[in-house]
């Protein structure tokens, strides 16, 4: 697999989160990022506040804002909103609507109203419209957490997502997580009085002080409390965590690599002898589908684009990846100018596209190579024949005529995989960003760039002048 070029070790692994990665993005006006948006589209909201710095967390966030603060960022949220809505006929009209973070949950009653009435008057849902909000089970610990639970359900939320990632209480303290069972199991008493019947909890594998056991554990005893879907991702790690100056330190004290492997396959056992399903990769469900949120992400966002509203969000419009600004006073600032928080971006070729497809595509419900073709004119089974021929012979995918999919081997390398698909173009333009970055840990496109296309933290890759000293 090494050799395949589709391993990685654990210090190596990331995911495929856009394409092209932020590296190869340029400035661009938020004209181009709009022009092509379809008459449907997911929605994603950014809400950078938390209680407390998660050791693994790479995504933008304050910490302890005061209430000034986050009102002040929601005001220019909801400004955005109004700005992005204006360019959609009508409004938006949501497949999909995600409220992500940081903490959304950090946010209190009055905050939510005011956030979900403004949101609704511009933007249409349907019956059918997947409206998710992420919480922290350390909410319960606040006075009104009560208020906000019954805020969001009256906002039309009908998915809840919160992130446990462990049940044991050790790996919970090493990564300042701010909660342990206590809260897990009183968040799931309000969310049983309160008739939630789409409740998905985030774990992940590859953590300090995790066993094999103790991971083993977790899955039985969130088994037994009658979870029915999953997301399971292997920790990732950027130069900007603390948790990875810990894996610098102490790499003994994680799982290594054949143990994140045995990790995965015991989720794959346990969960599917429990009656789940996988799909997307990462995504496990006993019940119908997992989320119409990620099966568009992967499936359909050519048809159905993704909008990403807020500081640091990213989205996919008519064939232009883009980001919005990464740092919250820069980024409120453009809104009170009157602009969007668009930052970076670029509109893909067709070839690109084709490209991007195809990585998105094997994580979900496989790759059509014959309506990629009437779509783009790119025949991918010519294009990438190198590539499938080596993927096939290991093993990782199956190829049925026009149709591309992966194995359940495949599965555990599906990052690994995916970025075999980037272009010389894109690995070139990534290749020389790296040369003008002289610290990872606090370069502002680095940090955000969510993917493995030409990481650093790669064997001979650069060396951080700032964290790499401080750990030695």
């Amino acid at each position: 697999m090494r050799a395949a070029g589709v391993h990685r070790t654990p210090l190596e692994y990331y995911l495929v989160g856009t394409y092209p990665p932020l590296k190869y993005l340029r400035d661009i006006e938020e004209d181009e990022v709009y022009a092509g948006l379809t008459p449907s589209q997911n929605l994603y909201l950014h809400l950078p506040f938390c209680e407390q710095y998660c050791t693994f967390c790479h995504f933008y966030k304050e910490i302890r804002a005061d209430a000034g603060r986050v009102d002040r960022y929601l005001a220019a949220l909801r400004e955005e909103i109004t700005l992005a809505a204006a360019r959609a006929p009508g409004g938006f009209t949501a497949s999909s609507v995600y409220f992500g973070g940081g903490t959304p949950s950090y946010l209190d009653a009055a905050q939510l109203d005011g956030l979900f009435a403004h949101l609704w008057r511009h933007v249409r849902t349907g019956g059918d419209t997947e409206i998710t909000f992420e919480l922290h089970p350390g909410v319960v610990r606040r006075p009104d957490y009560e208020d906000r639970l019954d805020a969001i359900a009256a906002g039309g939320v009908n998915r809840w997502v919160f992130g446990i990632q462990s049940m044991d209480e050790q790996v919970l303290a090493t990564l300042n997580r701010g909660h342990g069972r206590a809260e897990v199991y009183r968040l799931l008493e309000l969310l049983a009085a309160r008739d939630v019947r789409d409740l998905n909890v985030d774990l992940i594998f590859g953590l300090p002080s995790q066993t094999v056991e103790n991971w083993y554990a977790t899955l039985v005893e969130l088994l037994a409390a009658g979870i029915e879907k999953f997301n399971i991702f292997p920790l990732m790690f950027k130069r900007s965590d603390p948790i990875t100056r810990h894996y610098i330190r102490a790499p003994q004290e994680f799982p290594d690599e054949r143990e994140r492997l045995v990790m995965h396959y015991m989720a794959e056992y346990v969960l599917g002898h429990a009656g789940f399903t996988r799909g997307p990769v990462f995504y496990y469900s006993r019940r119908g589908e997992h989320s119409r949120q990620q099966r568009n992400k992967f499936d359909s966002i050519e048809a159905d684009n993704l909008v990403g509203l807020g500081v640091s969000s990213f989205g996919y419009i008519g064939g232009t990846q883009y980001y919005n600004l990464c740092d919250n006073s820069a980024y409120m600032a453009a809104v009170a100018a009157g602009r969007t928080g668009v930052w970076r971006g670029h509109t893909l070729s067709a070839e690109e596209r084709v490209r991007r497809a195809v990585m998105f595509g094997i994580r979900s419900g496989g790759v059509d190579f014959g309506a990629l073709r009437d779509a783009f004119g790119v025949d991918g089974t010519e294009l990438f024949a190198a590539e499938l021929r080596r993927l096939r012979a290991l093993g990782l995918v199956e190829v049925d005529g026009a149709h591309l999919a992966l194995t359940d081997l495949g599965g555990a390398f599906v990052d690994g995989i995916g970025h075999l698909f980037a272009s010389d173009e894109v690995r070139a333009r990534v290749a020389e960003a790296n040369e003008r970055i002289e610290s990872p840990a606090s370069d502002p496109v680095d940090r955000h760039d969510y993917s493995p296309i030409g990481r650093l933290d790669l064997p001979g890759g650069i060396e951080d002048r700032h964290r790499d000293r401080a750990v030695r």
